[in-house]
């Protein structure tokens, strides 16, 4: 995990201070190796790609939104689309007689975070296996640390593609972790596999990838002497991955979830509502807003200088789709929390409840919970989403003691995943899946029932016990 600090008045840790000057982004640069060259992708390369890619269905089997293509009429605008695209923002790989036998993209491009990721590796039987394969992923990753200065470089693929998974450990990324339900892929559920380097990481990797792809690494026959997974010290793990045929996931209703609406949960303890600022502002801000011990983990907004910013902050937030705040209202109406639906992906059926802000009065209670329980079953239920996220800072230990208690299940930490208020943080998720809800929708109910308090109100199960 990334160094930390303490927040002097409170004690709360914090990550380490670090540059928030954004990266600049990709560009139409050629990059020179001693096998071949990565130059910017353009629509005159498709000859060249249609001719060791036609045939090669399989080739696409792990690619998310496009191919395999029966003819080059379609492959050739597919290819023209990827070259105009700025993200993904794609480049071929040339060999050393100056034909393109592959290509990858840059994508999820973050310049504020300093965050970008190497996808839609395309690799024809020609490139596979050959040092230029490797030696293009090397030209990669040197200009995004060292010419562009992004702090965490991401590979993601399908949870089932084993030499995909193989390759991002060999290159040197590690592994964080997998997330359920991430995407719908060509009508089929995909848990996605998450990897990255960091820039901290990165001249160790740097230097892996120059001595294998040394001359004096390789007999002459070819043959390497040294692997690059030894250099890396991934050997083991890479040993590991194995795989029979191209398993998929199962095939899943690809119609998309529905949008939050401006609807009102009600509850036995309270109630979740729409943000309504000429409702709530005064007494969000006596709850929260001036409370500014609960904004040090919230990435992007608190603390605030006064009531009139604070409210400012409000009509702001009701005006946009995504994050879709709420507001949480105890029995007499009177509001003393806020939290939002966000990263929203309809078509993709997962949705994240975040930028919970709850007050000193509304910590700790029934309502605290039942307004979790609420909101979990007004997505999943309601609105059909798949994969239900939780994300937090991960030196904010209430925050994921909070989501293993709600039944979260605890997915991965991501190293240098963002900049937030001068400071890097490593985020750690957490999800529920549909398939998880009936389960902890029942342990909800189980702990919100009258029958588990006794008369002083104290609980006589927890919820992390239903939920262990």
């Amino acid at each position: 995990m990334s160094g930390s600090d303490a927040i002097p008045r409170t004690g709360q840790p914090i990550g380490s201070p670090v540059d928030p000057t954004p990266a600049p982004r990709p560009g139409p640069v050629t990059l020179q190796g001693r096998y071949g060259r990565i130059e910017k992708l353009r629509p005159e390369h498709a000859a060249d790609l249609w001719k060791v890619f036609a045939g090669s269905d399989e080739a696409w089997t792990y690619i998310s939104t496009d191919g395999p293509f029966t003819t080059f009429e379609e492959f050739a605008p597919f290819i023209a689309m990827r070259a105009a695209a700025d993200d993904p923002y794609a480049y071929a790989i040339v060999d050393a007689v100056g034909d393109a036998v592959g290509y990858f993209t840059l994508l999820r491009i973050a310049p504020q975070m300093r965050v970008i990721e190497v996808g839609h590796v395309l690799y024809s039987p020609a490139l596979q296996r050959t040092p230029l394969g490797t030696e293009a992923q090397y030209l990669l990753a040197r200009y995004i640390f060292e010419t562009l200065g992004y702090r965490r470089y991401e590979w993601k693929c399908n949870s089932f593609n084993a030499p995909s998974r193989r390759a991002a450990l060999r290159y040197g990324f590690k592994y964080e972790g997998t997330f359920r339900n991430y995407i719908i892929a060509k009508g089929r559920n995909r848990d996605d596999a998450w990897f990255s380097i960091t820039d901290g990481e990165w001249p160790a990797r740097k230097a892996s990838f120059e001595r294998w792809l040394a001359p004096e690494n390789f007999d002459n026959n070819g043959r390497q002497k040294i692997s690059l997974a030894v250099l890396n010290g991934s050997e083991s793990e890479v040993a590991q991955i194995t795989q029979i045929g191209r398993p998929v996931g199962d095939p899943v209703d690809t119609t998309p979830a529905r949008r939050p609406e401006p609807v009102i949960l009600k509850g036995r303890f309270g109630t979740v509502a729409r943000l309504n600022p000429a409702r709530d502002a005064k007494a969000l801000w006596a709850a929260v807003g001036s409370q500014q011990r609960v904004w040090i983990y919230i990435s992007s907004a608190g603390p605030f200088a006064d009531e009139a910013a604070f409210t400012a902050w409000l009509v702001d937030r009701r005006t946009r789709d995504d994050p879709y705040f709420f507001t949480v209202l105890d029995q007499n109406g009177t509001a003393l929390g806020l939290l939002a639906l966000m990263a929203i992906r309809p078509e993709m059926r997962a949705v994240e409840i975040g930028s919970i802000v709850y007050g000193p009065t509304l910590q700790r209670t029934p309502l605290a919970t039942e307004t979790q329980y609420l909101l979990a079953r007004y997505a999943l239920e309601t609105l059909g989403y798949r994969r239900y996220e939780w994300k937090c800072d991960a030196l904010n230990a209430a925050s994921r003691r909070a989501a293993l208690r709600f039944g979260f299940t605890f997915e991965a930490i991501f190293r240098q995943h963002m900049i937030t208020k001068g400071h890097t943080r490593d985020t750690a998720w957490f999800s529920i899946t549909d398939s998880e809800w009936p389960a902890r929708r029942a342990n909800f109910e189980r702990w919100l029932a009258p029958d588990n308090f006794d008369g002083e109100g104290v609980q006589k199960v927890s919820l992390a016990a239903l939920n262990a």
